[in-house]
């Protein structure tokens, strides 16, 4: 199963260390493959962002928009819906993937 995660939603005012546990969750206790949904010419950007910050450990690849499918976080119309990773949002986050297994 897929967890398509929109690459904008990495950009501050994200939490990186959430976005890093969730991925690290959703990767290791649920068996999701992680996807970074993003527009060709940005991964290079996205991913030295994420590499340099310790939370691209758990991401398998990225993605055009649409590309695949599976469980999606998006800002809006994802399967989760959410503005950016912060510790407020990491349980309902954790249990919303829990579901969609």
């Amino acid at each position: 199963m897929n967890l398509i995660i929109d690459a904008d939603l990495t950009n501050p005012p994200t939490e990186i260390s959430v976005f890093r546990d969730v991925t690290l969750y959703s990767k290791i206790y649920l068996n999701y493959n992680i996807l970074l949904e993003c527009r060709r010419d940005d991964r290079d950007i996205y991913y030295y962002w994420l590499k340099n910050r310790g939370a691209f450990d758990y991401v398998d690849d990225f993605i055009d928009k649409y590309e695949e499918s599976g469980v999606t976080i998006r800002e809006v119309g994802g399967t989760i819906s959410i503005k950016f990773f912060n510790a407020q949002e990491l349980n309902s986050v954790i249990s919303l993937l829990k579901l969609n297994i």
